[in-house]
C-alpha cells in the first residue's frame, strides 16, 4: 500500500486539523481568515506557475507545505463561517428576551417527565419590540398533544444557556450540544400556543410523514415489543424509543453497532441491487442510469433513518464509488471515503466531534487496514467456515479500530463481541433482506402480514441470542477510561504495527515500541501520582451526599440518600477517569449543622450541612468547580448564595486540622 496514492486521506487529514484547531483557538472572524485563505492559495497557484526545474527540490518540500497550509486554513475558514458566534442574528447576542417563535424540527422523545424537542426561533420579542432573530433551543413541555414538525410555537419567556456539569468529570451536556451549534433550553411546560405552521419545504414533509407511515407499519403488523423496538432502530434509525434494557443487552453484548444504521445497512441495500443486475455489462447511459437510481435510493433511505453521521458517511462514500463504476473503474476504497468525510465536514465541520462520526470511520478504516491481514492468518477449506472466520477478522479488525474511542467514551468494553458479531452481523443481513421488502410492500396487507411475521420472527431469534450473551459471566469490563493522549498512542502504535507487518520496515517497529513505551509511562505516571494527592472531594447532587477522600493513592468514601441514577452521572465518571473504586469508607459524626469527618491523615475537617462548605478555611486550599475548571476561592462569603457545584478541598500543603 502507497500512501501517495491516496490525495484524499492527506487532504482531508489537513481540512480536519484546521476544524480541530478553531475548537482551541475561536471564535474566529470568517472574514479575517478568509483574507489568509486567500492570499494563501493565490501564493500556491503562483508558485506551482513559475515552476523552474532548477529549483525542484525546494518545491519538492515547499509546494506540498504551502498545499497543506492552505487546507488547514481552509478548514478553519469553514468552522468560522458555520459557528452561531459569528452570526449577529443569533439569539446568543440578544438580550431581554420575553418571547419567542419558532418551529418544531423533530417529533417528540419521551423523557422522564416531560417531552423533548428541537425548534428554531425565527423571531424574539425584546423592548425594542419583534426582531428577527435565528438558533436552536432544546426545548421540554408536558402537553399532552405531541408537538409536530413544521408547527410554528408561541413560546413565553426567555431560553437559558445550556448549564456546565456541577462535578469533574461529569458528562458535559453544554459542550456535546454546543458542538451541534445548540446553546440553549428551555423548560415551557404547557406555556406555548401553537400559532400556525412554518413554510417547511416538501421533501422534508413528505420524508418526516414516510418514516411515521413505515414506523405505524412496523407497529400494525409485528406483535413482540423488543421486536418493534429493534426493527424501528435497524431499519428506520430511531432509536428514541429503545428501552434501556433492550440498549443495555444490546451494548453490553457489543451490538450495539447493527443498531445504529450505518455502511452495513447501506452497503446491503447497494449490494442487494448487484445481486441482480451487473452494471459492468452495462454501457454508455444506462450504467450511469442504473447507478444513478441506485444512489438516489441510497440517499433517500438515509433521508428517512434521520441521516445519521454513519449513514452520511456511507452515502456519500457509495456515491463516490459510484461515481468511479461509471467510468468502469475499480476505485480504492480509501479515496472515496476520505473524499466522504471531506464533503460532511465542508457541509458541517463540527461534525467531526460526534461519536457517531467517529466511531463509523475509525470502524471502517480496522476493517479496511487489519482485516486482510487477519484474513491471512487461516483460509478454511469449508465455505461455510470461511463465511464465519470473514465474520470474526472484520469484527476483530473493527473492533482494533474503536476500541480506544469506546473505553474513552463508554469506558466499557465487551468481552464477548466475537461471539455477538457471528450471531448479529447474520442477523443483520437477515433483518434487512426482510426488512426492506416488507416496508416496501406494507400497504399490501396480505403480503405485509407474511413478511411482519418473518421479521417479528428473526427479530425474537436475533434478540434471544443477544439477551443470552448478556448474562454470561463477565460480558463486559466496566469502569475502563483512556486520556486523549492515550487514545491516540494506542492508534499510532497499532497503525505502525500493521506497517511492520506490511513494509518489513524497522522503523515502523521502533516508532510502535516508542508509542506504547509512553503510554505505559502514562498510566505509571498517573497511578504514581494518586499516592501524593490528598483531597476531599464534596459532590454536589440533587439530593443526598456523597464524599470522596483521597489519600496514598486509596480512595475513602462516604454517601447517603443519594438516588442511584444520580449517583452513576454525577459521580462514578469521576471515579472511573481518577480516583479508581473506593476501598474503605469514611467515618462521619453528624454534630447538628455540621457533619465532623475523622480522616485518615489524622485531621479532622468539619462541613455545614447546607452548604457542604468547610466551617473554615484557616490552612486550606479551596476550590470550586466551574466551567469545567477548578477555581479557588480564599472566602467563605458568597454573595449570589451557596455555591452549586462540586468542591475539592485539599490538604497537600496544609498544616492545620479544622
Amino acid at each position: 500500500m502507497k500512501f501517495n496514492e491516496f490525495p484524499f486521506v492527506r487532504y482531508t487529514a489537513c481540512f480536519i486539523a484546521g476544524v480541530l484547531a478553531y475548537g482551541y483557538w475561536g471564535p474566529l472572524q470568517p472574514r479575517f481568515l478568509m483574507v489568509f485563505v486567500l492570499a494563501l492559495w493565490s501564493i500556491f497557484t503562483v508558485s506551482t506557475t513559475i515552476y523552474r526545474p532548477g529549483f525542484r527540490k525546494l518545491y519538492y518540500f515547499f509546494s506540498p507545505a504551502l498545499a497543506y497550509g492552505c487546507l488547514f486554513l481552509t478548514g478553519l475558514w469553514v468552522a468560522a463561517l458555520h459557528d452561531v458566534h459569528n452570526d449577529p442574528k443569533h439569539i446568543y447576542h440578544q438580550k431581554c428576551i420575553s418571547a419567542y417563535l419558532a418551529e418544531v424540527l423533530e417529533t417528540d422523545q419521551r423523557k422522564a417527565r416531560s417531552f423533548g424537542n428541537l425548534v428554531a426561533i425565527t423571531a424574539v420579542e425584546t423592548p425594542q419590540g419583534w426582531q428577527v432573530a435565528k438558533g436552536k433551543v432544546q426545548i421540554y413541555h408536558r402537553s399532552e398533544k405531541p408537538l409536530i414538525p413544521g408547527a410554528i410555537l408561541h413560546i413565553s419567556g426567555a431560553p437559558q444557556s445550556i448549564a456546565p456539569p456541577k462535578n469533574p468529570e461529569a458528562f458535559d451536556y453544554a459542550t456535546f450540544m454546543a458542538r451541534k451549534q445548540i446553546f440553549f433550553s428551555h423548560f415551557i411546560g404547557n406555556d406555548f400556543k401553537n400559532v400556525g405552521e412554518g413554510k417547511q419545504s416538501i421533501w422534508r414533509h413528505g420524508i418526516l410523514n414516510l418514516r411515521l407511515h413505515l414506523e405505524h407499519r412496523i407497529v400494525m403488523y409485528l406483535r413482540d415489543e423488543a421486536s418493534i423496538q429493534i426493527a424501528k432502530a435497524l431499519l428506520l434509525g430511531q432509536k428514541a424509543d429503545l428501552d434501556d434494557e433492550i440498549g443495555d443487552a444490546y451494548a453490553t453484548a457489543g451490538a450495539m453497532h447493527i443498531l445504529a444504521v450505518s455502511g452495513l445497512h447501506v452497503g446491503i441495500i447497494y449490494g442487494f441491487f448487484f445481486l441482480f443486475i451487473r452494471p459492468q455489462r452495462m454501457k454508455g447511459y444506462k450504467r450511469a442510469v442504473f447507478l444513478g437510481l441506485v444512489v438516489a435510493l441510497i440517499w433517500g433511505y438515509a433521508a428517512i433513518t434521520g441521516l445519521s453521521p454513519s449513514v452520511l458517511r456511507a452515502a456519500t462514500m457509495f456515491t463516490f464509488i459510484s461515481m468511479a463504476q461509471i467510468k468502469s473503474r475499480s476505485p480504492s476504497i480509501f479515496n472515496p471515503l476520505a473524499l466522504s468525510a471531506l464533503v460532511l465536514l465542508v457541509y458541517d465541520p463540527f461534525l467531526v466531534y460526534a461519536v457517531g462520526f467517529q466511531l463509523s470511520y475509525a470502524a471502517l478504516l480496522g476493517i479496511l487496514l487489519f482485516q486482510p491481514l487477519l484474513s491471512r492468518l487461516w483460509y478454511p477449506q469449508r465455505k461455510w467456515l470461511r463465511y464465519i472466520w470473514d465474520i470474526i477478522t472484520v469484527g476483530t479488525a473493527a473492533q482494533l479500530a474503536t476500541f480506544p474511542l469506546a473505553i474513552h467514551y463508554f469506558n466499557v468494553f465487551p468481552t464477548y463481541f466475537l461471539l455477538s458479531n457471528i450471531l448479529a452481523i447474520p442477523g443483520a443481513f437477515v433483518v434487512m433482506s426482510v426488512g426492506v421488502p416488507f416496508l416496501l410492500f406494507s400497504s399490501f396487507h396480505l403480503l405485509a402480514s407474511f413478511l411482519g411475521f418473518l421479521l417479528d420472527s428473526t427479530l425474537q431469534v436475533l434478540n434471544a441470542g443477544i439477551f443470552s450473551l448478556q448474562h454470561l459471566p463477565y460480558a463486559k469490563i466496566e469502569h475502563l477510561y483512556f486520556h486523549l493522549q492515550e487514545m491516540i498512542l494506542i492508534w499510532v502504535s497499532l497503525f505502525f504495527l500493521y506497517l511492520l507487518i506490511e513494509t518489513r520496515r524497522k522503523s515502523a517497529l521502533w516508532i510502535a515500541f516508542v508509542a506504547l513505551f509512553l503510554f505505559t509511562g502514562l498510566r505509571i505516571y498517573k497511578s504514581l501520582d494518586k499516592v501524593n494527592q490528598n483531597y476531599l472531594l464534596v459532590y454536589r447532587l440533587d439530593q443526598g451526599m456523597v464524599l470522596d477522600y483521597t489519600y496514598r493513592g486509596q480512595l475513602y468514601t462516604a454517601a447517603w440518600q443519594v438516588v442511584p441514577e444520580d449517583f452513576n452521572y454525577q459521580v462514578l465518571p469521576h471515579r472511573t477517569k481518577v480516583t479508581g473504586p473506593p476501598g474503605k469508607f469514611l467515618l462521619v459524626r453528624d454534630r447538628g449543622e455540621h457533619l465532623v469527618l475523622d480522616l485518615p491523615c489524622g485531621k479532622t475537617l468539619s462541613l455545614d450541612k447546607d452548604t457542604r462548605l468547610p466551617a473554615d478555611l484557616n490552612g486550606l486550599q479551596c476550590y470550586l468547580w466551574e466551567g469545567g475548571k477548578w477555581h479557588r476561592f480564599a472566602s467563605l462569603n458568597f454573595p449570589q448564595g451557596p455555591p452549586q457545584s462540586a468542591i475539592k478541598i485539599s490538604f497537600n500543603n496544609s498544616q492545620a486540622s479544622l
